[in-house]
Order: structure tokens, then sequence, then C-alpha cells
């Protein structure tokens, strides 16, 4: 395998690793060993299994982010904006990241690499659901009627709290994004039934 063919082994074997046998498996030789190379390497490329998790995560969320920017950029209600969190949701269950991220989020209360790229991946996250959020309440005439950033914050760790704990085996809580399908549409049909100007002076109250 070429450097970058082994890389890439090395970080989807860490995905695999972290979503079917957990944290106790997540050793330099058990990734290898997944991945069919040298645990060397493991070292040699990321520096340890640290370094090696933090990479993975990155090129999930930049896959992540990739493959449904223009779903997010082109919603035009919260009910739109659901499904594609939702879809997003279900990929990160199946292909492991979910359980990635559950293992990054931990990891940050005691490195402080993690927790930068923690943070500067979930402002890219924030970035992209704060734009879809904005069109959202522009096309409804209610832009600036709603602190946006509040909202996006709130929206993006609910929605990663819920798919992380949807995560785990078993679903102790059953599958909370699904639990929460009926809200968007709610809130949208709320926002057409009520006129932008009567909106903005209710929003404008709790706000």
């Amino acid at each position: 395998m070429s450097t970058e063919e082994t890389k890439v082994a090395l970080m989807e074997a860490a995905v695999r690793v972290t979503a079917t046998s957990g944290t106790k498996a997540l050793t330099a030789r058990g990734i290898a060993g997944e991945a069919g190379v040298n645990q060397a390497l493991v070292y040699y490329h990321f520096d340890g299994v640290d370094g090696l998790l933090q990479a993975a995560y990155e090129r999930a969320t930049t896959s992540m982010i990739a493959d449904y920017l223009g779903d997010l950029t082109s919603v035009s209600s919260f009910e739109e904006l659901y499904r594609v969190g939702a879809t997003m949701a279900e990929r990160a269950r199946e292909d492991g990241s979910a359980a990635v991220l559950s293992t990054i989020i931990a990891g940050a209360y005691t490195n402080d690499a993690m927790a930068a790229m923690l943070h500067e991946n979930m402002e890219r996250w924030n970035a992209a659901v704060s734009a879809a959020i904005g069109q959202v309440l522009r096309l409804r005439k209610l832009e600036g009627a709603l602190d946006v950033e509040a909202l996006t914050a709130s929206l993006t760790a609910s929605t990663i709290g819920m798919m992380t704990l949807g995560s785990v085996p078993g679903q102790p809580l059953g599958d909370p994004i699904a639990a929460v399908r009926g809200l968007p549409p709610l809130l949208d049909r709320a926002m057409r039934l009520v006129p932008a100007p009567l909106a903005r002076k209710i929003f404008g109250f709790f706000g």
C-alpha cells in the first residue's frame, strides 16, 4: 500500500474498531490488525492512537459536510432541515463515526489537542446549520426575529447528543432523533399560521 492508502486504511479501521468493540479495543495493535498493517505505522503516521482518532474524526467530518452541504443549503423548512439531520445521523450510526465522536468527546476532557480539534469541527457544523436556519427564516420573513447563533448552537448540541446516544448499543432511550420527528413540522405550521409581524413580536418578547 502507498502511504496515503495506509493512512486511510488505519483511519477506517479505527472507526470500525470503535463502532464494533468500543474503546477497550482502541490499541495500536488492535487497529493495525484490523487494517492489516504493522502497528508501528500507527505511531509513524499519527503519533499514536489519539492522533489517529483525531485524524479519523476529521476525515469523517470533512466527508459528511461535503456530502450534505448542498442539502443543508437548499432547505426551505425546519422539517426539511430535520430530514437532512436524521439522514446524517443514520449514516453516522451505520459507518461508526458517531461512536468515534463519542470517544473524541470523552477524550477532550483530558486531551487539549482533541478539545481544540472538536471545537474547530463543531464550528464548521455550526456554520453549515446556521446558513440553513437563516435561509428558512428569510423565506418566512422572520430574519432578525430570532437569535440564529443561539438557535444554531442549541440545534447542533442537541442533535449531536441525540446522535451519540442513539448510537449506543441497545439504544437505552430508543432512537432520540426519531422521537422528535413531529416537532419540526409543528414549528413550520406555527410559522405559516402566525403572521410574520406578530411572530416577530412574539419572538422578540421571549428573546
